[in-house]
């Protein structure tokens, strides 16, 4: 999957909130977004799945413009995408294990497969221990990494983060970052946003986006900065 942002703002009431932003994202890349609480990243993150549209500019994934797409080329495109919202989302009434298992159901995977896909991915969190839980039994960091299990479940083609690791203490948040990368190596894009410079550093070759009061710097990992 490929996307392309060009010159895109988003203003809200007339006041952007995200300035003239151009990012190309790779497949099998990693794009790590950094800066202060309310300088736009998750307005960025947004973007890429559709959930808000360029006020001017554009963003396209795989050649086709977010504002032109159907409801079913939305949908299509976000089955290929796993998401990760500072809210996780959960549905309240399944538990854990259901909670991650839901993916691979609507994919039409099937029942036995699906099962030992959503127990490995468990295991690999390190979030086995919560299978048999409802979301409003966990800790903020487990629902954190829950919602992480789910949107990886079916492994899709692109992760998008919305701080992940941010309720997570810091050997925790390092297991997850092996974790990703590991994901990386086969193959899955990500886009991931952080607080946390020791989770920067754990991704030495990631595409780094600057954001600050709307303005994104992008710095690749041989040092350009656009």
């Amino acid at each position: 999957m490929r996307i392309e942002v060009h010159n895109a703002t988003v203003a809200y009431d007339g006041i952007p909130t995200l300035h003239d932003t151009s990012l190309t994202i790779e497949p099998g890349s990693i794009v790590i977004c950094t800066g202060p609480t309310g300088a736009g990243k998750t307005t960025l993150l947004r973007l890429l799945y559709a959930d808000l549209l360029p006020t001017s500019g554009s963003v396209s994934v795989d050649g086709v413009l977010t504002s032109t797409m159907t409801s079913a080329q939305r949908r299509a495109m976000r089955l290929r995408q796993g998401i990760v919202q500072q809210s996780c989302l959960l549905v309240s009434d399944y538990t854990v294990f259901e909670n991650v298992l839901m993916p691979y159901a609507i994919r039409g995977v099937a029942k036995d497969e699906a099962h030992r896909a959503c127990l490995d991915l468990l295991a690999d969190l390190n979030i086995s221990y919560v299978r048999n839980k409802y979301p409003h039994q966990l800790s903020g960091g487990e629902r954190h990494l829950v919602a992480l299990a789910r949107a990886m479940s079916s492994k899709p083609d692109m992760l998008i983060a919305d701080e992940p690791t941010g309720t997570l203490d810091d050997a925790t948040s390092a297991q997850v970052a092996q974790m990703l990368l590991s994901r990386q190596h086969e193959g899955m894009t990500m886009v991931i946003s952080t607080h946390s410079q020791n989770f920067v550093n754990a991704f030495p070759k990631a595409t780094i986006c600057s954001v600050i009061d709307g303005v994104v710097t992008v710095k690749t990992s041989e040092g350009a900065q656009t």
